[in-house]
């Protein structure tokens, strides 16, 4: 069984107010990650302003793309 089998099978068994803390954490975690992944695509921008033009290969690569 895998993580999110076994998450599902954990949600039917707990009340109605752990799955909404669940899901708070759930769209948190999201949006941190939503956030990092803008501040490093400005952060790549910034350097290509500083230093010059980047190739569209380096950028990825920068982003993890």
């Amino acid at each position: 069984m895998n993580a999110k089998q076994k998450i599902i099978e954990e949600i039917e068994n707990v009340p109605e107010e752990i799955i909404c803390e669940v899901l708070d954490f759930l769209l948190f975690l999201k949006a941190k990650e939503d956030k990092e992944d803008l501040e490093d695509a400005q952060a790549a921008l910034k350097e290509a302003r500083e230093v010059g033009t980047i190739s569209l290969g380096e950028l990825k690569r920068e982003l993890g793309l």
